[in-house]
């Protein structure tokens, strides 16, 4: 009976202290870094099934995409540039003298000897031919001639008036004292008249016979042809011994002169700019042989009026040529800065249709949508049009839209550039 005290001490919760339980056995380190590796796998797991989901939906996203796309007609936009403030024009013009004249003969006769040839610079007043002239030579001896004889002429006649005066003293006395008669007094009052008016008309022999002088003389001293300003000869049309006819419009001419130390140069600017030029604005001209190399010059003039057949302003630029550089003739080109009108767009002339309605443009929307617009044009410089109203700018522009693009058509709007 005395071993099942032990047992008895045991079942009441009493231990030994000899014989006392072990703790429990903790998990070891190994067991925890396979279980976070678990854990980081699942979770990875998880993750990439997440990321092939989104991908998986992003591409049945882009197919659907491109599938709707494929649907559309792909076509080439540009977009509408508003022009810049201020524009340059380089218009063709033609270089003219400064002056220029025909030189013609004032009196006919055979022409002596020149003095200067083309291409010779003169200057005003200068000696530039002689003129025989025999037959104006022989007039004005005559005419110098006629003046003597009538010159003497009115001295007999005021002589005649003076003695019809003194006849007519002593009839008047006579008729006074009683011994004359009536008609005596009559007929030397009208012998004096008679006297009297053959001086007046002999006055106007003289004055004509003097002015005939004149004339002649002026005609002898045109034998001398000089230049009626400095310039160029250009044009000499007669040798010595030909014969030269005064005043012949038929005639040729006998030297062609040209002042060019200042050029004249005509250009014609387009309505649309025609209000913008104004006198003194640099306006440099050019020559296609000289590239690169412009030549100073300034507006001088303008007509001041469009011309109704070309809608253009003819502006006359003056440009020094003291160097001789330019030449009369010469096709050349000038630049103009002018002030660009308001609300005026730039678009690629392809961009542009013409319908029976007018001219119209395609616009492409953000969503792609095609939509037409009237515009009205401006200049056309080939490639590019000018478009005065129906756009602001920055519109996106079907290139070459064609008659099956309708109204509304959905679009894929794609830039040179491929974007």
């Amino acid at each position: 009976m005395s071993t099942s005290a032990p047992h008895s001490n045991a079942a009441h919760g009493h231990a030994d202290p000899d014989h006392a339980e072990a703790p429990p056995a903790r998990p070891s380190f190994l067991r925890l870094l396979v279980l976070a590796v678990l854990a980081l796998a699942a979770l990875g797991a998880l993750g990439v099934a997440g990321v092939r989901a989104r991908h998986r939906q992003q591409t049945d996203r882009t197919e659907a995409a491109e599938a709707v796309r494929a649907d559309r007609p792909r076509v080439l936009v540009v977009t509408a540039e508003r022009a810049p403030p201020k524009v340059e024009q380089v218009l063709p013009g033609t270089a003219y003298p400064l002056r220029e004249t025909a030189v013609y003969a004032r009196t006919s006769g055979y022409l002596r000897k020149w003095y200067v040839d083309i291409g010779d610079e003169v200057k005003e007043g200068q000696l530039l031919a002689e003129i025989e002239t025999p037959e104006v030579d022989a007039q004005l001896l005559q005419a110098r001639a006629a003046l003597g004889e009538s010159l003497a002429t009115r001295d007999r006649n005021k002589a005649s008036v003076e003695l019809s005066r003194l006849n007519l003293d002593r009839v008047r006395q006579t008729y006074s004292g009683g011994a004359g008669s009536k008609q005596e007094r009559d007929e030397a009052e009208a012998s004096f008249k008679v006297s009297t008016a053959t001086v007046e008309l002999s006055d106007a022999t003289v004055k004509a016979s003097e002015a005939n002088v004149k004339r002649l003389e002026d005609l002898q001293r045109f034998q001398k042809v000089t230049a009626p300003f400095g310039g160029v000869i250009t044009a000499r049309n007669y040798d010595p011994g030909a014969l030269v006819v005064a005043d012949s419009s038929a005639g040729r001419e006998m030297f062609h002169l040209a002042q060019i130390d200042t050029l004249r140069v005509f250009a014609d600017v387009p309505q649309t700019f025609a209000t913008a030029v104004r006198a003194g604005q640099p306006a440099p001209v050019s020559r296609r042989e000289v590239p690169g190399h412009e030549f100073a010059g300034a507006v001088a003039r303008t007509t001041q009026s469009v011309n109704v057949l070309t809608r253009t302003l003819r502006v006359e630029v003056a440009v020094p040529n003291r160097d001789r550089a330019l030449l009369p003739g010469m096709y050349l080109q000038v630049r103009f800065q002018l002030e660009n009108p308001g609300n005026v767009v730039r678009v690629p002339g392809a961009a542009v249709v013409t319908r029976a309605e007018g001219a119209k443009v395609a616009l492409v929307d953000t969503a792609g949508r095609v939509t037409y617009r009237a515009v009205k044009l401006g200049r056309d410089y080939g490639q590019t049009v000018e478009i005065t109203e129906g756009l602001t700018g920055g519109e996106r522009l079907v290139v070459r839209p064609g008659d099956d693009l309708a109204d509304g058509t959905l679009v894929e709007a794609a830039t040179a550039s491929g974007r």
